[in-house]
């Protein structure tokens, strides 16, 4: 089973290996993602998020940096597998690199906070091959709000959303093809985007807010509101998205039988066109059913198991994706 998957972090490791002075291969890992793991999970595209943390204290931090030196890692990767990933920068580019036995990988950015507010490093991020951005990651910048702060209450932001320059860089994004993610947008900033957008936009890594009252995940409300706009939403393995129960957290709790039920559950509420996956790798930590990339088959298993037909895991597993890139880069 082909996989598309909206979201990892897995950049952000291998960067930091490196300023540790103990760089990982991307050949091989022990890491969630490295390439032989994507070979073994049958992966097509992955899109390969640049993190950065605005909360990074380190002396000498500067955001646009890190993004950089990120992308840098992603395009190192491409020079260096030619003949088992490429990069994606239009639908063609997917077709392609599928026809020539290939991986596509997509460049991402999580944190739009390291454009500091500029346009022009927006577009220049665009030549560089970012087709993707979330707004925010876990802290407020010059764009918009997020819904959780790290060390502060997990608790839904309906107040503060999109600010007049987030409303720009969304204007310039959608002109120049950069899809807009609201994954860790606030709750306020969500609508801010539903009511504003042209174009279809993605929570490239989010559940389901009904199964797991995580102020990350989706409402109902929000899940439609991004079904009518012809966007899709990836299913997050973290723990916490996945599985409501905090009472035993030494289990297991992003199990693939919960995985399915939040598939289910996007189903019921947006429609089979909503859903895809976006599982967050190298970005979650603890304990998880789907261990690494080479994992896949278990949830496409489970999926069938919660009463999936063929044709309906095919669509989650790479087909929505692959149609809403197709429209939308």
């Amino acid at each position: 089973m082909k996989v598309f998957d909206l979201h990892c972090d897995t950049l952000s490791e291998l960067r930091y290996a490196e300023k540790a002075g103990a760089p990982k291969s991307f050949a091989e890992n022990d890491l969630h993602i490295d390439l032989q793991k994507l070979k073994k999970g049958d992966y097509m595209l992955q899109c390969f998020a640049a993190f950065v943390n605005l909360g990074d204290k380190t002396p000498g931090a500067d955001p646009l940096v890190t993004a950089l030196e990120e992308i840098d890692v992603f395009k190192r990767i491409m020079e260096k597998y030619p003949e088992e990933i490429a990069p994606v920068y239009r639908p063609s580019d997917i077709r392609k690199n599928a026809a020539e036995g290939k991986i596509s990988g997509m460049l991402t950015i999580e944190e739009a906070g390291c454009c500091k507010g500029s346009l022009g490093v927006l577009r220049r991020l665009q030549e560089l091959g970012v087709r993707m951005m979330t707004l925010t990651w876990n802290y407020p910048n010059e764009l918009a709000a997020p819904n959780a702060n790290p060390g502060g209450p997990l608790v839904a932001n309906t107040e503060t959303g999109l600010k007049e320059k987030g409303f720009e860089f969304l204007a310039e994004m959608e002109r120049l093809h950069i899809i807009a993610d609201v994954s860790h947008l606030s709750d306020k900033g969500f609508w801010d985007i539903a009511e504003h957008s042209t174009r279809p936009f993605a929570a490239s890594h989010s559940n389901c807010r009904a199964l797991a009252p995580h102020c990350r995940n989706l409402t109902d409300e929000m899940i439609r509101a991004l079904a009518e706009k012809g966007g899709i939403a990836g299913l997050n393995y973290c723990a916490s998205f996945v599985d409501a129960d905090s009472a035993h957290p030494k289990l297991c709790r992003s199990t693939v039988e919960r995985l399915a039920k939040h598939a289910a559950h996007f189903k019921q509420v947006g429609g089979i066109e909503v859903i895809s996956l976006g599982s967050d790798f190298d970005g979650i930590g603890g304990q998880h059913e789907l261990e690494t990339a080479a994992d896949m088959p278990l949830l496409a298993e489970a999926l069938r198991r919660e009463g999936f037909t063929e044709d309906e895991v095919e669509a989650i597993y790479w087909r929505n994706a692959y149609r809403f890139f197709k429209n939308n880069l």
